[in-house]
């Protein structure tokens, strides 16, 4: 399993802003430095500010800095606002009719670790992501 190119992103994004010396971190810096393609990131930090996750600041010297504790922003919540829960609930063969009733060959095999999945989603902070990427939070 693999997160989508808008996830993947958005929590480098996140965890960038949050390690980050500089208040203010422009999308021109983030695209550069985090190697994402500048149009994409502009739609990506639109929708991450209208979730709350992040403010932004307009002018020359402007930019967008986390607008929430990081213990509030779960990575559930990252995953939705930027492609949607769904995708992680679906069928692991694609198939779209896959339930008790009607199980696919792995179907069986597949609901713990999506379980195990959705709950660590649920559980993990962007502190958690920020700590085990080595920065100590004040």
């Amino acid at each position: 399993m693999r997160l989508f190119k808008s996830s993947e992103y958005a929590i480098r994004c996140l965890v960038f802003m949050a390690i980050s010396e500089c208040d203010l971190c422009p999308v021109q810096q983030l695209a550069t430095e985090l190697n994402i393609p500048f149009k994409f990131l502009g739609r990506l930090m639109g929708r991450l500010r209208a979730a709350g996750f992040v403010e932004s600041v307009r002018g020359k010297h402007g930019g967008y800095r986390i607008a929430k504790p990081l213990e509030k922003i779960r990575l559930e919540a990252i995953i939705d606002t930027v492609e949607g829960l769904d995708t992680y609930d679906r069928c692991i063969l694609g198939f779209d009719r896959c339930d008790e009733e009607n199980p696919c060959p792995l179907h069986d095999f597949w609901k713990s670790p999506k379980a195990g999945i959705q709950e660590m989603m649920a559980q993990v902070t962007l502190a958690d992501m920020v700590q085990a990427k080595g920065k100590k939070l004040s």
